[in-house]
């Protein structure tokens, strides 16, 4: 089966380039020269040291970006719990049947909430622009009398405007990260890419070494590169693994007996997926993190 060098992951090009160099380095000590042959092992010793920057680089990031992202959905579950303490004692005050404040609190609500917890589950970006615009409403002049009438605790807009600002430095935090993963991706692809060009062009030159009949040059050569030939020889037998699985479920799809087929069919009833009268699978875990974008 064929196997792409781009298929080696790049971790993997790291190991390969840093075994290769060390086997160029020791032929060299070894000698006798070979210019042509020595001088790839600046190339890979460049090549190695980029990808290695780059890995380390994109487990870092990742690293942070995963402690960035539990700060913000803390923060942001902040936002939500304020969000809610506030627009539902304005709610209530609103839906009261007699008051003095009934009518101005229905317009408070109505300025600062026109759509209610609609928002809860917006990105954490939109959910914070539309809850610090509901602050406004609340904090401004025109309201501040309704405010202080229904008893609205402003220790709660204090509350809720600083998980607002622990929000967004957490939101700003994790688009770093974010940018500092593609940088490191997309150096570290650069790297793959001169990774796979200078593999090609050295599988070629000690290929070339070896004169028909050399076998000792042959087998020089073929342990100077045994950590790519390695590599490439298990990337075809995952290949031939693979096609070996899809032609025996091809196989197995058209027997006798398969449900689908003119075969036998499922017991009366059961089924596939499951026994009778089951239902369908519950649906996942709700309450899972928003989209920090």
């Amino acid at each position: 089966m064929a196997a792409n060098l781009n298929q080696i992951p790049r971790a993997d090009k790291r190991d390969i380039a840093q075994k290769v160099l060390a086997n160029l380095k020791a032929r060299a000590k070894k000698g006798p020269k070979e210019p042509a042959l020595d001088d790839y092992t600046d190339e890979l010793d460049d090549i190695a040291g980029a990808l290695e920057t780059h890995v380390a680089g994109n487990v870092l990031a990742d690293a942070q970006r995963t402690a960035r992202l539990a700060r913000l959905d803390a923060a942001d579950d902040q936002v939500d719990t304020w969000y809610r303490h506030v627009e539902s004692y304005a709610f209530v005050e609103s839906r009261r049947r007699t008051g003095p404040h009934v009518g101005v609190s229905l317009a408070l609500h109505e300025a600062a909430f026109p759509d209610g917890l609609e928002h809860v589950d917006d990105p954490v970006a939109d959910e914070n622009r539309l809850c610090r615009d509901s602050l406004s409403v609340l904090r401004s002049p025109e309201h501040a009398a309704t405010v202080k009438a229904i008893g609205l605790p402003v220790v709660w807009l204090d509350n809720w405007g600083k998980a607002l600002d622990e929000s967004d430095a957490a939101f700003n935090e994790v688009e770093k990260a974010r940018k500092a993963k593609k940088v490191a991706v997309g150096l570290g692809r650069d790297a793959e890419a001169e990774w796979v060009e200078t593999m090609v062009r050295l599988r070629r030159y000690v290929g070339s070494r070896a004169k028909r009949g050399d076998t000792a040059r042959t087998a020089e050569g073929k342990e100077l590169l045994s950590p790519l030939l390695d590599a490439m020889a298990r990337l075809r037998t995952g290949a031939a693994s693979r096609a070996t699985r899809r032609e025996n479920a091809k196989g197995d799809a058209g027997a006798p007996g398969t449900p689908g087929t003119d075969g036998a069919q499922p017991a009366a009833g059961g089924s596939a997926g499951g026994s009778a009268g089951g239902s369908a699978a519950p649906p996942g875990p709700s309450g899972e993190p928003k989209s920090p974008g």
